[in-house]
């Protein structure tokens, strides 16, 4: 199942991307009645409210199924894609987590020692953009990279998980582009606010729900800068696996609902290149990872 977030004249709503389109699920819970309503109120109309709700995905398929066994002529209407706006699937995480040095690739061509355990550190909420929107080139770089990233996103509280339970708490998977000005990332000695600069982690265009995609292994995952490949790798390379990071983090944190965690990029960023290469206005980002489709984003002039 694919989940938006997305907006249509102006109004934003939560949907399940079909072939016929964007079936609005609040409208659909009202439309097939109060059975599909939270504790007798309407059904959760954000992603993070749906999230928060144990049984949210599950009702969810529930509408879709029921949806799919209405007669044509009965059913309501999807939205074509081209008329409403996908958001950013989640637009205010509680927390963003994200992985430093998790593939070997990236390992070698930055001249890193590998690490024995994931790298850990966070962006900003408030730096969450979507897909098809501008990234504004900030006034204070001009060293911009590119990092395409699979993100886990949380669905269940999770504290101190095993392994073999890890993949019950993850409602499913998105993707997270891990924009980081490396002038700033270098010179801070850290990498909170390289990392996190307003429009510095653009996400979408769905969630795919965990059940389709598992423990999401064996995905292309690829970067083109002006339609020119410069990431292309597999997330069979990432040296820690989802499993394996959900353990180590819910250790540390209790995971919560809505929680998004970017597990790091493959080789290929601009600035290891030689000579470096960094995003400049007029620049067009298209980023893919199978199975889950395209996060589109362009570099514009300074506001």
């Amino acid at each position: 199942m694919r989940l938006v977030t997305y907006s249509r004249m102006g109004v934003p709503s939560i949907g399940v991307e079909l072939d016929s389109g964007i079936l609005d699920i609040p409208d659909a819970a009202s439309y097939f009645g109060r059975k599909y309503h939270v504790r007798g109120q309407s059904f959760p109309t954000t992603m993070m409210d749906l999230l928060q709700w144990e049984s949210g995905i599950e009702v969810a398929r529930q509408i879709v199924t029921r949806y799919e066994q209405t007669p044509l002529d009965e059913r309501m209407m999807a939205y074509p894609l081209d008329t409403v706006i996908l958001e950013a699937p989640v637009s205010r995480p509680g927390k963003i987590i994200a992985l430093g040095k998790n593939y070997l690739g990236h390992i070698k061509e930055t001249g890193s020692k590998t690490p024995e355990f994931p790298i850990i550190f966070a962006k900003f909420p408030s730096c969450v953009i979507g897909p098809n929107d501008s990234i504004p080139m900030p006034k204070i770089s001009d060293k911009i990279d590119w990092e395409v990233e699979l993100a886990i996103v949380i669905g269940k509280t999770c504290k101190d998980v095993s392994e073999s339970k890890a993949l019950e708490y993850i409602a499913g998977y998105t993707i997270v582009n891990d924009v980081t000005a490396r002038d700033l990332q270098r010179g801070d000695g850290q990498w909170i606010r390289g990392k996190s600069l307003d429009s510095f982690c653009p996400m979408g265009p769905c969630i795919v729900t965990q059940d389709e995609l598992g423990d999401a292994r064996g995905l292309k995952i690829q970067t083109k800068i002006n339609g020119e490949v410069k990431q292309d790798s597999s997330t069979s390379n990432m040296m820690f696996n989802v499993p394996q990071i959900m353990v180590h983090l819910s250790k540390a944190f209790t995971l919560e609902p809505g929680d998004v965690i970017a597990t790091g990029t493959p080789s290929g960023v601009g600035f290891v290149r030689d000579p470096p290469e960094f995003l400049k206005a007029g620049d067009t980002i298209e980023q893919y990872i199978e199975k889950i489709g395209y996060l589109r984003n362009s570099v514009v002039k300074p506001k």
